[in-house]
């Protein structure tokens, strides 16, 4: 049953993101210009909006030793909005074992902060307390495959991410736009 939820939310996913346009002809992003905080490639001078928990250690298990290996980056970004799913594609995440991480888009860091994994009525969260607030975010961790290198991440209920569905895939360093066929 979970393999067929698992397909299911895949094909979905993967239909929502198809766009009208002829085979070959690259993405190209309309997004409004970047801010600050997302042209910052050094990680210095983030913009300051907020604040984030003092991190805690993840609890060793299976699921913090995948999470807290490599780069965890946003493949596919299932919403309603063109416009916002072009603006998430190529996020990603890089988690530490101490309960830090950093974030960013492309090649870009736009900031860091903390991380925890909850379990919450049998549901893993995973919580990111970003120090620009406006980045914070939780996602329930819906699916990985059998090679723990593809994720299924799904918005929570009463959150900015309510509604959202993501594929979160494991890359060794930051993606970049010619790895996912995106336009500068």
């Amino acid at each position: 049953m979970r393999r067929l939820s698992w397909s299911l939310l895949l094909i979905f996913g993967l239909l929502a993101c198809t766009d009208d346009k002829p085979a070959g002809e690259a993405d190209t992003e309309t997004t409004s210009a970047p801010t600050a905080a997302e042209t910052n490639t050094s990680g210095e001078g983030i913009a300051m909006k907020g604040s984030f928990q003092p991190p805690v250690a993840a609890e060793p298990s299976a699921l913090v030793n995948t999470l807290t290996t490599d780069f965890w980056v946003w493949e596919y970004y299932v919403v309603d909005d063109k416009a916002t799913r072009l603006a998430n594609k190529g996020r990603w995440f890089k988690l530490s074992a101490d309960g830090t991480y950093e974030t960013g888009r492309w090649e870009d860091k736009t900031g860091h902060g903390s991380w925890r994994l909850l379990n919450q009525d049998g549901k893993k969260i995973l919580q990111f307390d970003n120090i620009d607030d406006r980045q914070d975010e939780q996602w329930e961790i819906q699916g990985i495959n059998q090679e723990n290198d593809t994720m299924t991440w799904a918005g929570i209920k009463d959150s900015k991410t309510e509604g959202a569905i993501l594929k979160a895939i494991s890359l060794l360093t930051r993606p970049t736009r010619q790895q996912f066929g995106v336009a500068e």
